[in-house]
């Protein structure tokens, strides 16, 4: 669980409030790095795992019959509950395992594998161990992501619509991330 205090730290580095990251956390995750077994939670997105295919020159419809859970080439809105995408991403790895890990996202921040670097990692596999380490590190790379990207304006501003635009992607709007966003900062605010 991070502190009020890292927090903080994070929310001034970035230069915004507090409230700002916890919606993001509150979208992306439920507020949560772990889910209720303890284990890192991920979602795995088999149309970006059909791109770091390409990447590598590897042949994705030789594996899309086979493997028609974890790969196909158009995103699509129903990724399936937290509890399937270990296994999801661990069938994926049978293909390719680099290609795998960087086409899931991962913990309270759900930062893409193949953002790694932008989140301060040299490899995907050292991100994830990081984030197995807890929340705070999970917290630690979000800033760094922030930073890397020049999303602290957006952030500063509230403007979660480039926010989400930015950080999710083009079908942010296809599950309102930007809306909710907003809604949660405001739940987040009158608590406090």
């Amino acid at each position: 669980m991070i502190s009020e205090t890292a927090f903080g730290q994070a929310a001034a580095t970035i230069g915004c409030e507090v409230a700002v990251i916890k919606a993001v956390a509150k979208i992306e995750s439920a507020g949560a790095g772990f889910d209720s077994s303890g284990k890192l939670k991920v979602l795995f997105e088999p149309h970006i795992f059909w791109q770091q295919l390409l990447i590598k020159k590897i042949n994705p419809e030789r594996y899309a019959a086979t493997y028609k859970d974890v790969l196909y080439a158009q995103y699509k809105q129903d990724h399936g509950s937290y509890n399937v995408q270990w296994d999801k991403l661990n069938r994926a790895r049978q293909i390719n395992e680099e290609a795998a890990m960087k086409s899931a996202s991962y913990g309270m921040f759900q930062i893409m594998g193949f953002n790694h670097e932008a989140a301060g990692f040299n490899t995907v596999a050292d991100m994830v161990v990081a984030f197995n380490t807890g929340e705070d590190a999970q917290l630690q790379g979000f800033v760094k992501f922030i930073q890397s990207n020049k999303l602290h304006v957006a952030l500063q501003q509230k403007d979660f619509t480039t926010f989400a635009k930015k950080y999710n992607g083009p079908s942010y709007a296809l599950n309102a991330y930007d809306t909710k966003m907003q809604t949660y900062y405001l739940q987040i605010k009158n608590k406090s």
